[in-house]
């Protein structure tokens, strides 16, 4: 979700103490700036915007991470106003929790559980951002002087908005399924917000032998988009390069991703795409794998909306040592 999104959440939060709504109250202060400060992993963006892909929504919105945050602002609010500091993490760590929760409910997903599991846990409920919860939450800011009903109400309605946002995803997969004559057994079926409108949905299928992804409303369930992608057999190469830490990078980046292999020049090529996002013309996130004749990895190239990421040395040392071993490999050691 955007900043502003989360921060008036984050204010509703505090809202639920009873106090006034205030500049100057820590309560207030504590859950905003909890609700906010996942978002501080933007700093690794100071190391490549692909450093920042691969920290986003992981150490930060992690419940560790989470925790900490929370100690770090409630010492914050103790040293400016004293008082209780438990009670400054408390409220800082609700703001912060609901962070997390709604950054799980929409497609791109947390590291909830770092660093026991680098799982990310998507609830495909959202898009990146709904005015529709902003709506909900901006009464608070008018009715300043008593605004814990209010509060109590968005909380209430939000629930709400997004057990309805339920019901009508369940409603487009049961569709899709019938539409489709889809199996339990050895199909796969994720859908998801689209892009482009609060009652449209993507849908992936994943068959023995196709992907099919498309596009439809909720009410009118009528597919308005569709494609069908190929499925390459799980070839030595692809295996190789999942196992790489590009491959791994990558399939932990996305749930649903569509693979290709090719030969040219006496180089191997694997691609992989998000399915998740794309624009009217592409997909938003794509990775290239260069391996030679031995299946040694030679390069690696990160694709966001066209633009091609710099490589930085995360992806560099799996490189390196494919280099390493091939020397090796040349020459033995005695």
């Amino acid at each position: 979700m955007d900043p502003f999104t989360h921060g008036i959440i984050g204010l509703g939060i505090g809202a639920l103490s009873g106090q006034p709504l205030s500049p100057y109250n820590p309560v207030y202060g504590a859950a905003v700036l909890g609700a906010v400060s996942p978002d501080l992993d933007i700093v690794a963006m100071l190391n490549g915007d692909l450093a920042y892909l691969r920290n986003h929504r992981g150490i930060s919105h992690s419940l560790v991470g989470l925790l900490l945050l929370s100690i770090g602002i409630a010492g914050i609010f103790f040293l400016d106003f004293g008082g209780n500091p438990l009670i400054y993490f408390l409220w800082a760590f609700a703001g912060a929790i609901s962070h997390s929760l709604l950054d799980s409910l929409n497609s791109y997903g947390t590291q909830l559980w770092w660093p026991f599991s680098k799982k990310r846990y998507y609830g495909n409920l959202l898009m990146f951002f709904d005015p529709f919860l902003i709506f909900l939450f901006l009464p608070v800011f008018f009715t300043y002087r008593k605004p814990q009903k209010v509060a109590f109400l968005a909380l209430g309605l939000m629930v709400l908005y997004l057990f309805l946002r339920l019901l009508l995803r369940i409603n487009v997969e049961r569709y899709i399924r019938k539409k489709f004559n889809l199996s339990q057994g050895n199909t796969r079926l994720a859908v998801l917000p689209a892009l482009n409108g609060l009652i449209t949905w993507d849908f992936f299928i994943e068959a023995p032998r196709e992907i099919i992804l498309g596009t439809l409303n909720s009410f009118g369930l009528g597919i308005r988009k569709k494609l069908s992608l190929k499925k390459n057999e799980s070839t030595p190469l692809i295996i190789k390069a999942l196992k790489t830490i590009p491959g791994k990078f990558f399939s932990q980046f996305t749930f649903f991703y569509h693979i290709n292999s090719w030969k040219e020049k006496n180089k191997h090529y694997v691609k992989l795409t998000d399915l998740r996002f794309q624009n009217k013309t592409d997909f938003f996130y794509k990775l290239t794998m260069i391996f030679n004749e031995q299946f040694h990895l030679e390069d690696a190239y990160f694709y966001r909306m066209g633009e091609v990421l710099p490589v930085d040395i995360f992806f560099r040392k799996e490189i390196f040592n494919e280099h390493l071993l091939e020397k090796q490999s040349y020459h033995p050691c005695s």
